[in-house]
């Protein structure tokens, strides 16, 4: 890059002693969800390789996540 090329990629603040920085560009990602929509605590739970293989093929069958079936499956526990 030359002296007389501007990168349109970066922005300059001036803080209140009058110094000069780089801000840091803005955060990618998903913003967050509003308060009260997000479905609640996670919960870590560990399973064997068949295990998981076997909840796999469950989960595609019912044409689901594996967290949206292992989610109805123990609801369906609960209620009964």
């Amino acid at each position: 890059m030359t002296d007389d090329t501007i990168d349109t990629n970066r922005r300059v603040t001036v803080t209140h002693g009058g110094a000069i920085g780089l801000a840091k560009p803005a955060k990618g990602g998903r913003p967050k969800l509003p308060t009260g929509t997000a479905k609640g605590r996670i919960v870590h739970v560990r399973f064997t390789p068949e295990e998981i293989e076997r909840i796999n093929e469950l989960a595609k069958a019912s044409n689901k996540t594996v967290s949206e079936w292992i989610r109805s499956t123990l609801n369906a526990a609960i209620e009964s």
